[in-house]
C-alpha cells in the first residue's frame, strides 16, 4: 500500500505543482515551467547514495528511488501537457 501511495502521492504533487506553475506563468516566464524537472535530483541523489552505500538490499532501494522518478517525471509531463499553449486554435 505504501508503494502504491509514493508513486500516486508523487506523480499527483508534482502534477499540481506543474499546474500551478502553468497557470501562474501563462504569458510569461515560461522557463519556470521546467522548475519540477528539477526536483528530479532527490531520487537521483537518494538512488546514487544507496548504490555506494552498498548495503543490504541497496538493489531495492535504488528500484524505489526510480519509481519515485519516474513519478516525478510523469507528473512533470502531464501537467506541462494540459499548460502548452495550443496556438491556432480558438
Amino acid at each position: 500500500m505504501e508503494l502504491f501511495l509514493i508513486f500516486w502521492g508523487t506523480l499527483a504533487g508534482t502534477l499540481a505543482l506543474t499546474l500551478l506553475i502553468g497557470r501562474l506563468t501563462r504569458q510569461r516566464l515560461q522557463v519556470l515551467r521546467l522548475f519540477p524537472l528539477g526536483l528530479l535530483l532527490i531520487p537521483l541523489t537518494g538512488s546514487v547514495v544507496a548504490w555506494v552505500r552498498d548495503h543490504f538490499l541497496w538493489q531495492l532501494e535504488v528500484a524505489l528511488w526510480a519509481i519515485i522518478g519516474s513519478a516525478l517525471f510523469l507528473g512533470w509531463l502531464i501537467g506541462w501537457a494540459f499548460c502548452r499553449e495550443r496556438k491556432g486554435m480558438p
